[in-house]
């Protein structure tokens, strides 16, 4: 799949899981909500140390961990927790105040796009395996190489039975309507995600960078937390967290400049040719 469509869910898309984000434990009895200690606001909700790590959480990991693996694990977790929960409601503002969200049609297009790829790349498939059975009887292959070519097939071998229970179950009308549901939902995610991030590069503008899931505008998203920063809609109490938020600016990123940007958030990728694509340098 080529780099602008890969579906894996970004870091953007928190904003669907809003909701469940700012549940307090179930667990915790009156008395201890009480005492619980409260470590950063975000958007007016106070977020507390057992949203990090939730007490039974922590009980089974320190229980299977050693010590030092224990405390890795628990400052990730904190760190890792809190960032989410800080950018989740933050996205969630930014398109509500926008009004950012996807039409019947763009989600239709992301469909349809979608489909279109999954049966070309099931071709291309094909045409692998097939390949790769005639390679395999070649004598001159070295027994790395024929390990290397066989656990390449058998990938792709599962993958063609995967495509065949699919279709199976999917010739069940009952079942094709849920699968039908199914791809409006997701459709809906990646057409929303896409939008919000088009609407904050609008906005901000910047460079954008390469992840699994598409281009995300990076600076864009600084300079929408450093707002909100500066306007005291989110507060880190606890010192120990007052990294958390902006670590990911740290990572070593694939950038690509704002000209480019301005190409990527034209129109939807998926409504591009790959062609397209790669002659604007993606």
């Amino acid at each position: 799949m080529s780099s602008h469509v890969n579906n894996i869910i970004p870091i953007i898309s928190l904003i669907i899981c809003l909701p469940s984000l700012f549940s307090a434990p179930p667990s915790l009895s009156a008395a201890e909500t009480t005492i619980r200690k409260p470590v950063a606001e975000v958007l007016g909700r106070t977020i507390y140390e057992d949203d990090l790590v939730p007490p039974k959480t922590e009980a089974e990991q320190k229980a299977k961990l050693s010590p030092a693996d224990h405390l890795a694990w628990y400052e990730r977790t904190r760190e890792e927790t809190l960032r989410n929960l800080v950018w989740s409601a933050i996205f969630a503002d930014f398109a509500q105040k926008r009004k950012v969200g996807p039409t019947l049609a763009e989600i239709d297009s992301q469909i349809r796009q979608t489909k279109r790829f999954m049966a070309e790349d099931k071709v291309r498939r094909q045409k692998q395996r097939e390949e790769l059975i005639v390679e395999l009887k070649s004598a001159g292959l070295t027994e790395a190489q024929r390990k290397q070519k066989q656990q390449y097939l058998d990938t792709l071998n599962s993958l063609r039975d995967h495509d065949a229970r699919m279709e199976k179950e999917q010739s069940d009308p009952a079942q094709k309507k849920m699968w039908q549901d199914s791809e409006q939902r997701v459709a809906a995610m990646w057409v929303k995600q896409w939008k919000v991030n088009q609407s904050l590069f609008q906005e901000f503008g910047g460079r954008i960078i390469f992840q699994q899931a598409g281009w995300e505008p990076i600076d864009a998203y600084r300079a929408l937390l450093d707002q909100y920063k500066a306007e005291k809609r989110f507060i880190i109490h606890d010192p120990t967290l007052q990294d958390a938020v902006y670590r990911y600016f740290r990572h070593s990123f694939v950038y690509a400049d704002e000209k480019k940007a301005k190409f990527y958030f034209e129109r939807p990728y998926w409504e591009r040719t790959e062609q397209e694509m790669r002659a604007a340098g993606f």
